[in-house]
């Protein structure tokens, strides 16, 4: 009896160990899998770019589309005006219009660029639109004056 729980006990640990898992060897990465993740990777974000370009493109335009009306509203109230407001308001509104050029230029140039150049250009560009909102809002105030 003893002998036969012997043998079953020793048959469990064999069994047991023969059930454990055993770590399959990992396949090792070649520099060609390695290249085409890289490659994968580059595509995508130059893709990704891209898009965020071009809806900044998008939205720029329709910003200077909006300040060219909103020059020309200018203009139109001039022209209502007399006097030194007059004046006032109609080298107002050419000043408005040299610096919504000079933003068109300066969005123009930036279909060229890329990376780190872009980003630059992008962020004098911004800077650019808000100075000619401001201008904008100090000639409106302006133009309310009594």
């Amino acid at each position: 009896m003893k002998r036969w729980v012997l043998v079953m006990l020793a048959g469990m640990v064999t069994l047991c160990l023969g059930c454990g898992s055993q770590e399959q060897p990992k396949k090792p990465v070649t520099s060609g899998e390695v290249k085409q993740k890289v490659g994968e990777a580059a595509k995508a974000a130059r893709e990704y770019l891209a898009q965020q370009q071009e809806e900044y493109f998008k939205q720029a335009q329709e910003t200077l589309k909006d300040m060219n009306q909103k020059i020309n509203d200018l203009r139109q109230q001039a022209e209502k005006q007399t006097g030194d407001l007059k004046k006032k308001l109609e080298n107002e509104a050419a000043a408005l219009q040299q610096q919504m050029d000079d933003n068109k230029t300066k969005l123009g140039a930036m279909k060229e660029a890329s990376g780190e150049a872009w980003q630059k250009m992008k962020s004098s560009l911004d800077n650019a639109m808000q100075d000619l909102q401001k201008a904008y809002k100090q000639a409106e105030s302006e133009m309310k004056k009594p």
